[in-house]
Order: structure tokens, then sequence, then C-alpha cells
């Protein structure tokens, strides 16, 4: 769910791996956004989104991820038809370990732990861990002439998750992925990630469908985009205007359980875009948002280590889903962001 600027700003911290460079001296980054969101046709999506990341490598394989959004309802709710609540706040904290190759394989292991707290401000309050490890055999993939992987990890997860205002209740996830990026023509990348999960739940976090209720539920997901990053016009040596694109499946998921408006945390942790769809419609076991996002963005540099952006993007993607994915709109988007390396 999140937006190009800040993905871009983020990047992957488990896998993307740190300088193994001799002279290594710690290092981070810091970088803040402001994204506003306007309607999506007939359905009230307006929003405001302040996020804020910081990165910090403090040694060659120990690094540190901290980050927090907060999104605001940008017009009254009353929890009318067509109207998307989108109070929001979640920090999070991310501590990762890149321990390199495995003995004499080319086997790149890398592990994370992440803590989160949810809260949607409706007198609930939920915390997770997300413990994961990867192991990416990239070495082994065949490079082609057109198309070359640039990840190719298998990733167990596993997901604790519970009450900590409101109703008391808590699950255990735990989740079996296979996490890839790929080098197209053109500048275009790919990434086609599944995931094989089961929750067990008790409590507030059970799920339940036509008066029945689940204590477990077995998922099958999907994330699947096509990004694209393309400098149009170098004003001077320091700006430029840059076309940036991304779309595909923000996921396709499903289950053996028919739950009306599920949602994952492992959904919501590991997809693009910032927003869901605005209908969950009846009962259903499986449902796809799908997406396109193309943006122009205007950076500046200011120095080596300080750069702005300012950016206009709309976003087309289907407002319903559930038994029927439907009522596509168009979404206008915008905002500003600030990164700072050190």
């Amino acid at each position: 769910m999140k937006a190009l600027f800040l993905k871009a700003l983020v990047g992957s911290v488990l896998i993307a791996g740190i300088s193994y460079a001799e002279d290594f001296k710690p290092n981070g980054s810091l970088g803040v956004t402001q994204t506003f969101y306007g309607n999506s046709g007939k359905y009230k999506t307006e929003s405001s989104h302040p996020s804020a990341v910081l990165n910090y490598n403090f040694t060659k394989a120990w690094s540190l991820s901290l980050q927090w959004d907060r999104v605001w309802n940008m017009y009254n709710y009353t929890n009318g038809e067509n109207e998307q609540d989108n109070s929001f706040s979640g920090p999070k904290a991310t501590l990762s370990n890149n321990y390199g190759v495995l003995g004499n394989t080319k086997i790149k292991w890398s592990s994370s732990l992440m803590v989160e707290n949810e809260a949607e401000f409706n007198n609930s309050n939920q915390t997770y861990i997300l413990a994961q490890t990867a192991f990416d055999f990239l070495e082994y993939i065949p490079k082609g002439e057109y198309i070359q992987a640039t990840q190719f990890a298998f990733s167990p997860m596993y997901v604790y998750g519970w009450s900590t205002k409101g109703a008391s209740g808590h699950l255990n996830t735990g989740v079996l992925s296979l996490l890839t990026n790929w080098q197209l023509p053109a500048n275009f990348t790919f990434k086609f990630n599944t995931y094989l999960f089961r929750e067990w739940y008790e409590g507030s976090f059970e799920i339940s469908s036509s008066n029945q209720s689940y204590k477990t539920a077995n998922y099958f997901m999907i994330l699947a985009w096509l990004e694209y990053s393309k400098e149009l016009y170098k004003v001077n040596e320091q700006t430029s205007l840059v076309f940036n694109f991304a779309g595909g499946f923000d996921p396709y998921i499903s289950s053996n359980r028919k739950a009306a408006g599920w949602d994952p945390f492992i959904s919501g942790n590991q997809m693009y875009e910032w927003l869901n769809p605005t209908v969950s419609s009846g009962d259903y076991k499986s449902t796809y948002a799908l997406f396109a996002l193309p943006q122009l963005e205007v950076v500046y540099n200011y120095s080596q280590d300080l750069s702005l952006s300012v950016f206009a993007q709309v976003k087309y993607s289907n407002q319903v889903w559930g038994n029927t994915e439907k009522d596509w709109k168009l979404q206008p988007q915008g905002g500003i962001g600030i990164t700072y390396n050190f």
C-alpha cells in the first residue's frame, strides 16, 4: 500500500543487502513524504498521508528501519455508502541482518524482525511481530539476453498478532513465500511474489461468514507488478523531470473460507499501494485489486545528500472487490518528499 516515492525510499530492507566495502562507515537516510489522495469518482477516498522513514546501517551486516505512517480522512466520515475510512496510524521498526553467503554456496542469507502497531481509531488496536528469513538463489539463475533475475529468494515468515486495545484476541500466521524481481528490456522491472500461508485465530481475530466463525484459514496470495522509470527532461545539473509507472495485482488472494472483508496482515504488509478498494462485496473466497499508477515527478538534488521531490500521479483501480471486482475509477494523487542521506 505504499506510494511510489516511499517505495523507492524504503526499498527491500530484508533482501537489498548492505555494502561490504572494506572502508565501511555507519550510514543512513531520512525520508519524509506528504501525499494527498483525492476521491475515486463517487467513492469518498479523500485523505492526507504523511510518512517518515529512517534507515540506519550500523555495520556491514546490521541495519535498522523506523517508519511511521498516519492517514487522515479529509472529509466528514459518517460510515455512509461508498465512504472509505482511512484514519490510521502505523509506527513500525525493523531490525535486519545480512549474513552474506552460506558456507561454500552462492546462496545469500538474510533475516529481519519487525514490530508494528496498527491503530484505526475505532476503539481497537493491534500489535504484530513479523519474523522473516530469506535464502536468495540469485547466482544460480541463468542470465538471459533480455531478462535477468535480480532476486530469487525463498522466504519463510511467521506473524504473531494480539489486541492491545479493545476486545482481546490473538493470531498466529505461518508463511512460505517466493520473492522474485526481474530486470526487463527498456528499463522495465517486474516483481512476482507468491505466498502460501495459514492463520490460527483466537478471540477478536476470528473471521466470520454467514453466522459462522472460523478459527483457522488457509490463503494463497500473488503480488505482481510492472515498474518503469525514465528521465524525461533535464532542466539543469540539479533538476530533472521523471516519469514513473507501476501497475499490476496488489494483490490477488484466495482462501478456503468465505469470510467477508478479510484482509490478512501479511497482505497489507507486503502490498504496494495505498489505498485499498473501498467496498468489500459479500462473502468471497477469492478476489483481487488491480491498479495502474503513472507518475510525473520533479526531482531537485540540492546536494549529494539532500534531494527534494514534487510528484503528481493518478491511480486507476477497482473500488469494489470480493464476489465481484468492479467500478474502475481514477483517483488523483500528489505530494512532496524530502530525502537526506548521512
